[in-house]
């Protein structure tokens, strides 16, 4: 015999806290031919002789971040009952310090011959930078729990979750200026070792996730992150 179920408890607050590993393809910029470089005689534009070209950055490197929302458990985990399923909204704010490859613009081409700029082109000049990274993002997705129904105590199991994560990407390299840039398409995989009490919504997990974000745009940020948690 088991204990009667609590009444269910639909909606609890959530939090979690997390370390993680982050790959960033920092935004594309296009830079222009500067200066006038010589024709043997006179001076002209060097944009005349070498085209302009896209820089982009990338780096990797670790942080910290936090969680705060909702989880709602449609279908509560019972006693017999091995599986649940339950929504999730949450905010989230990640810091990160990445060392990335940052282009910083093209040489000036003033000085050199026009012939020489002309053969050998104009290239984009990249420094070694570490580079601030921060992210503010809010989670709408679903879990699903699989897990032991046998035990008197509560719920042991393995939830599976899945969300769409719009995100809000501030990125300062110490070598070149800051920019920011939103998207609505990042996507998040959860992989929790978990515990319930029987007809909760109250979480107690570790925490394995998976986060991507692609850019609304073809220059836009591109960011990856892997990171190991504690979810109550």
């Amino acid at each position: 015999m088991t204990d009667a179920a609590a009444p269910p408890t639909p909606a609890t607050p959530v939090f979690e806290v997390r370390e993680h590993i982050d790959g960033a393809l920092l935004p594309a910029h296009d830079y222009a031919v500067t200066g006038q470089c010589a024709t043997g005689s006179g001076l002209a534009p060097g944009n005349i002789y070498a085209q302009g070209q896209t820089g982009r950055g990338a780096g990797m490197g670790a942080g910290l971040g936090g969680r705060a929302g909702m989880l709602i458990a449609l279908s509560p985990p019972t006693p017999g009952q091995s599986s649940w399923w339950g929504l999730r909204m949450v905010g989230g704010l990640d810091l990160a310090l990445v060392y990335a490859r940052v282009d910083t613009g093209m040489p000036d081409v003033t000085g050199q011959l026009c012939a020489q700029v002309e053969s050998n082109g104009a290239s984009v000049q990249y420094r070694g930078s570490t580079v601030l990274m921060g992210q503010l993002s809010t989670a709408f997705g679903a879990h699903l729990g699989i897990g032991d129904a046998s035990k008197t105590d509560a719920w042991h199991g393995i939830v599976l979750g899945a969300a769409l994560v719009p995100t809000l990407t501030y990125l300062q390299p110490w070598v070149a200026g800051a920019t920011m840039d939103g998207s609505f398409l990042g996507i998040e995989l959860t992989l929790d070792f978990a515990t319930m009490p029987w007809g909760s919504a109250e979480e107690n997990a570790k925490r394995v996730s998976l986060f991507l974000l692609f850019p609304p745009e073809d220059k836009g940020p591109m960011t990856a992150q892997l990171s190991f948690g504690v979810v109550w």
